[in-house]
């Protein structure tokens, strides 16, 4: 996967305790924090 290539698919979830959170999606592989999406990108 080239970075040109990429898409981001970014999602909130409450849990059922009423927390939430964001997950991000990067082809097909999920993370948990913005910052590791910028990573996995730059490196590319």
């Amino acid at each position: 996967m080239r970075t040109t290539e990429s898409r981001v698919t970014a999602r909130i979830v409450r849990t059922e305790n009423g927390e939430m959170h964001t997950e991000y999606e990067v082809g097909g592989v999920g993370y948990s924090s913005r910052e590791a999406v910028e990573t996995l990108l730059e490196g590319r």
